[in-house]
């Protein structure tokens, strides 16, 4: 197979249900490592952090009685993530605090929204902000777009990329669609024999061919962002 091919252990499978569907089991906060410790860096509306009154900055001294210093995101991530009901006992450091916190989350279902946020950043230019290529994602993009264009004359819109790690091929083809016309080549695939090569083109009428369009990426936008964002600007 392919340098990019991977085999999902069940450890790992709550990674890629979020990765294509924009949901798992845990305790609904993106952590990061940060000086020696993981460190809370969003929430998410209504999740097990979100009731437990978690908040951004927070640092994970212990989880489960375990010291996390220094420890592996791959490893701290096994931890946080569960089944839905089980608890995770966790020792907090927040800024401002001498003594740690004591924190018992209940682990559930979390939900994320792949596009989180949608407005208008002056009067005539709209903005979306899309995180993860999970189901739905070029169908989100539009409906925010339509909802904008209810209330705003938009000439322009801006679709922020940045941190987005990519997820579904056939979403970036999607996203793709709503700006170019149908019948137009997004990406191709190639395997070891020509059988498996693939075209993938847009499919449906374009919704709006002309508006002024600006994508944001960073470093960290990949996979299906590169597409998307090359797409765009051929």
């Amino acid at each position: 197979l392919d340098p990019y091919t991977n085999y999902i252990s069940e450890s790992e499978i709550e990674g890629y249900r979020f990765n294509t569907m924009g949901k798992y089991k845990g305790i609904g906060a993106r952590v990061i490592n940060f000086e020696e410790y993981p460190t809370i860096v969003s929430i998410y509306k209504d999740s097990p952090s979100d009731k437990a009154g978690l908040r951004v900055g927070d640092r994970f001294v212990s989880i489960n009685g375990n010291e996390v210093a220094n420890r592996s995101f791959d490893e701290v991530d096994a931890i946080l993530k569960g089944s839905p009901g089980t608890v995770v006992s966790c020792k907090i450091q927040r800024s401002g605090l001498e003594d740690y916190l004591d924190i018992e989350l209940i682990r559930d279902d979390v939900v994320v929204d792949n596009v989180p946020y949608y407005g208008m950043v002056s009067e005539k230019i709209a903005y979306i902000s899309l995180t993860t290529f999970t189901q739905a994602a070029g169908k989100n993009i539009e409906n925010a777009l339509k909802d904008l264009k209810k209330s705003h004359e938009i000439e322009g819109v801006i679709l922020d990329l940045r941190g987005n790690g990519g997820g579904l091929l056939m979403e970036a083809v999607n996203i793709s669609n709503i700006f170019i016309p149908k019948g137009e080549l997004v990406v191709s695939t190639k395997g070891k024999s020509p059988e498996w090569d693939k075209n993938f083109v847009t499919r449906t009428e374009v919704y709006d061919p002309e508006i002024k369009l600006a994508v944001l990426i960073n470093g960290r936008s990949a996979s299906a962002s590169e597409i998307v964002s090359g797409v765009i600007q051929d």
